[in-house]
């Protein structure tokens, strides 16, 4: 089930994705290089043919990458032989990339960074978005080191890093941790008391079973969702008058609780009213696609509205589900 391995599947992304855990790693193109020469270098080297200059473009490998006048703008495994370390680095302000007049400026730390990534191979990627998830080889530790596989990933990063982990914390310090982890509540005194007097093995275990099976998790879970889903109990613009969207959100605050596979969770929401024989339910599920704005405006065009609501469910619908932004498209 998603909901309830969430901290799992998000160390496994670090490890994956991030790779921020393990040994240390080629620089990752889609999550240190592309946002560099995106900010930097895409407006006049970029897929724009109107702003482009030089019949250069840094977005495509092939491009990037092939002979111009017997020099290469990117010689992979050479930054000795790439126009584009040379001229990040140059005193000569007509050579300077990018020029002065951009107001851009490579730091010292970014341009470190391209010159590492030529010198590994300048491999290139694809948004991280469009790179699949796959978990990372657990480190072989001392098995008496770690208890979790996550575990496994945090001490033999410390070890990296030459550093040790602190000791377990005490146990008022773990239950208030992981109640508001879970809950986002501090927990009860009679809850704290019962803690400190389970001398039982599981005793932290059963915390968490506890915490998992209130309806506070569920609460909690439910916030970050909300967030990406714009969720709001007005309607913005002039008068924000309020509208009833409280029972979408508690139907995402019940499917966290009930543990709802996120397939299902993902088709309720963008169709539950297609599905055969709806029940009130699947089509409560698809207020997730009204939680925009609602221009009240008087003598505003419907027509106007309808396409603004379009525009912001799609925009809202790729960054939830295919982390991509479609502002621009």
């Amino acid at each position: 089930m998603l909901f309830r391995n969430a901290l799992a599947f998000g160390f496994m992304i670090c490890g994956a994705t991030l790779q921020c855990f393990g040994a240390v790693e080629k620089v990752d193109f889609s999550r240190q290089i592309l946002p560099v020469l995106s900010d930097n270098c895409f407006y006049c080297h970029g897929p724009d043919s109107g702003h482009r200059k030089a019949k250069l473009r840094l977005d495509d490998e092939k491009d990037a990458k092939k002979e111009r006048d017997g020099e290469k703008v990117i010689s992979s495994g050479k930054s000795a032989e790439s126009l584009l370390i040379a001229r990040s680095v140059t005193k000569d302000e007509d050579d300077l990339m990018p020029p002065p007049d951009s107001h851009k400026k490579l730091t010292t730390e970014q341009i470190a960074l391209l010159k590492r990534w030529v010198d590994e191979g300048a491999n290139w990627g694809e948004h991280w978005s469009f790179t699949p998830i796959k978990r990372p080889p657990l480190p072989q530790l001392n098995k008496s080191s770690s208890t979790n596989p996550i575990d496994a990933f945090v001490v033999e990063r410390l070890a990296r890093e030459n550093l040790k982990p602190s000791p377990q914390a005490d146990k008022t310090t773990l239950i208030r941790r992981v109640t508001l982890d879970l809950t986002g509540l501090p927990p009860t005194p009679e809850e704290v008391e019962a803690f400190l007097n389970d001398t039982s093995k599981n005793a932290y275990e059963k915390v968490v079973d506890r915490l998992l099976a209130s309806n506070a998790y569920g609460e909690r879970m439910a916030w970050d969702w909300m967030e990406v889903a714009r969720y709001a109990d007005s309607n913005g613009y002039q008068g924000d008058a309020e509208r009833t969207m409280w029972p979408w959100r508690d139907w995402v605050v019940k499917a966290f609780n009930g543990n709802m596979p996120y397939d299902k969770f993902t088709v309720a929401q963008l169709a539950g009213d297609l599905l055969p024989n709806a029940t009130i339910e699947n089509k409560l599920a698809t207020a997730f696609l009204r939680n925009h704005p609602i221009n009240g405006e008087g003598g505003r065009i419907a027509e106007e509205s309808r396409v603004d609501y379009v525009m912001d469910m799609t925009e809202t619908t790729g960054t939830a589900w295919l982390g991509l932004t479609f502002n621009c498209t």
